[in-house]
């Protein structure tokens, strides 16, 4: 097959074109390069620039697509949203209608557990069917777009999977600026012997999914289609506390003001697991003790 990787240049873009390549398919990477890195590019993938946004949608042939580019940064959507609808939201519509036109076999969203909001504990761990409360316009604009994915395969079977990733982390995970994620901030401190920052008590939990992991669901997902939009969680089912995450890693601690997010998520991943056949293969303590 042929495979368009949207912001296949970036973290978990890169793991995914890698996969693909390795399964013996075409692909064509379209990234424009905003957090992705043109060296990540693996040989073998053809390689476009474009912005999604704004650029003219290339007229090629391709069999599937796997929508992984977009803004990722909660703190970010909430300083500037209109980003965030436009590159969640506007860049999804662009693509179902050129797949559409292009006769695309299959369509995979990546989307984020960031739609459930701030459950009360006694929902964990979320399933699909939990009520959904987003807490900022970077997982309003994702709902969206699953909304659209919906619609789009209503209206014109198109196939479409959302894969609602949870706390990604593993190689090549960005590691600066004020949005990096925690796990790769905290391998940058403990290589460089500086304290570990934890924002309030660390008592938040959080379900952290392998990239490996979170690619093989992507690529599972065009290999076992359905003929109804569905939406799956790719999580471990199990959470994990930031501070026990910091002390994992050894050295000082030095707590820093809490920011408003969620306290506990949890994947509830049964749907991923029986619809695809998938499950974890690696735990974020045993990476640490791996990596450090």
């Amino acid at each position: 097959m042929k495979a368009i990787v949207t912001g296949g240049a970036g973290f978990i873009g890169t793991h995914l074109v890698k996969l693909l390549l390795k399964e013996g398919h075409q692909v064509e990477i379209w990234d424009n390069l905003s957090t992705g890195k043109l060296e990540n590019v693996p040989n073998g993938a053809v390689f476009n620039k474009i912005d999604l946004t704004i650029d003219v949608l290339p007229d090629v042939d391709a069999d599937y697509v796997f929508h992984l580019a977009a803004p990722v940064s909660v703190q970010e959507s909430l300083e500037n949203p209109y980003k965030y609808e436009q590159g969640c939201y506007m860049t999804t519509k662009r693509l179902l209608d050129w797949s559409i036109t292009h006769n695309i076999k299959g369509f995979v969203l990546a989307s984020t557990a960031a739609v459930y909001g701030n459950p009360t504990e006694d929902l964990m761990p979320l399933d699909e069917a939990t009520a959904l409360d987003p807490m900022s316009p970077y997982a309003e604009w994702k709902l969206r777009a699953e909304h659209l994915l919906a619609g789009y395969q209503s209206k014109f079977g198109l196939n479409c999977t959302a894969l609602r990733f949870f706390n990604v982390y593993g190689e090549g995970q960005h590691d600066s600026g004020s949005y990096a994620p925690a796990v790769a901030l905290f391998l940058k401190q403990f290589e460089a012997f500086k304290p570990i920052t934890v924002t309030g008590d660390g008592m938040q939990t959080r379900d952290y999914v392998y990239v490996g992991d979170v690619v093989n669901a992507c690529y599972r997902a065009i290999l076992r289609p359905e003929p109804e939009f569905r939406v799956m969680n790719v999580g471990t089912g199990e959470e994990i506390s930031i501070i026990e995450i910091a002390e994992s890693f050894g050295g000082e601690i030095k707590y820093i003001a809490e920011r408003d997010e969620p306290k506990r998520s949890c994947a509830n991943n049964q749907k991923v697991r029986r619809n695809l056949g998938w499950s974890p293969s690696q735990t974020i303590l045993n990476w640490i003790q791996e990596v450090k």
